[in-house]
């Protein structure tokens, strides 16, 4: 792993990954859309075009799981508004957003016709603006639901 990696994580995982990593770039991700633009635009400094998020569940899964997709139901979007073209295009693409091609599609915010979905989900706590910012400004993205945060962080050490 990068020694000093940007993480996007849930706020109950950002002191333990500030432990496990304490050269990195530890940040809870926001519910406010101008904190997350803040946020993304304040990594400006690092020069890198790597970042993970760690997705929390609103119900826990049964163990870590890479993340291939999200769906955004929010009714938010960190795009929205005035965007600096400069750091990334109007309308980015979002059709490959994380890295991995295997694993689970997060969702944030709901909806009825979720229950007709057919690929495996689950729904998280937030994330997902960050990983359209991050996306729009040209970073790849790992990321992953988290069941299991010291597993996941055991696991990235000996990487």
């Amino acid at each position: 792993m990068n020694p000093a990696p940007i993480i996007f994580c849930a706020p109950e995982f950002k002191n333990r990954l500030k432990q496990a990593f304490p050269q990195g770039s530890i940040v809870s991700y926001s519910e406010s859309i101008t904190v997350c633009r803040e946020q993304i635009a304040a990594l400006d400094v690092h020069k890198l075009q790597q970042a993970i998020i760690l997705f929390k569940g609103l119900s826990d899964p049964d163990s870590n799981q890479p993340v291939k997709d999200h769906v955004n139901l929010s009714h938010g979007n960190p795009l929205l508004g005035p965007v600096d073209l400069s750091r990334g295009p109007r309308f980015p693409d979002m059709s490959s957003v994380y890295e991995e091609n295997d694993g689970i599609i997060v969702v944030v915010g709901d909806d009825i016709d979720l229950q007709y979905f057919k690929e495996p989900w689950a729904h998280v706590t937030g994330g997902v603006w960050e990983a359209i910012a991050l996306k729009h400004r040209g970073y790849n993205i790992e990321a992953w639901i988290i069941a299991d945060i010291e597993k996941w962080i055991s696991e990235k050490i000996e990487d």
